[in-house]
């Protein structure tokens, strides 16, 4: 997450999005100030990085940027590489090609 957002905050932040994700498809995440401030901050926050949308006051509706967000929090390994196959599988080849080139070479050398 972005520096400078508090331990709580964070709690906050994943509790909410872990709520929405899980809830039924189409439904909208009732944050009330009155209940609890920090789910207010939170829905706040995930409203403006872009992984809910404003409703009506207090109300808010989960997008796909917030599914992405979501996984991107809880598999953060895999959702880089399903960003970044190909320059992975790339590397990967590389690496192996240059082993094999090593070993053929000092095969070469004892025999």
């Amino acid at each position: 997450m972005v520096r400078g957002v508090s331990k709580e905050l964070k709690r906050e932040i994943y509790k909410v999005l872990e709520e929405a994700v899980n809830a039924k498809l189409g439904s909208i995440v009732m944050v009330s100030l009155d209940q609890d401030r920090s789910g207010y901050a939170a829905a706040h926050y995930l409203a403006d990085i872009g992984a809910f949308e404003r409703g009506n006051p207090g109300r808010f509706r989960l997008t796909a940027q917030g599914r992405e967000y979501w996984d991107m929090l809880n598999a953060p390994r895999w959702y880089w590489f399903r960003r970044n196959w190909f320059p992975a599988s790339v590397a990967a080849g590389t690496i192996l090609f240059s082993a094999a080139a090593a070993a053929a070479n000092i095969v070469n050398l004892v025999v």
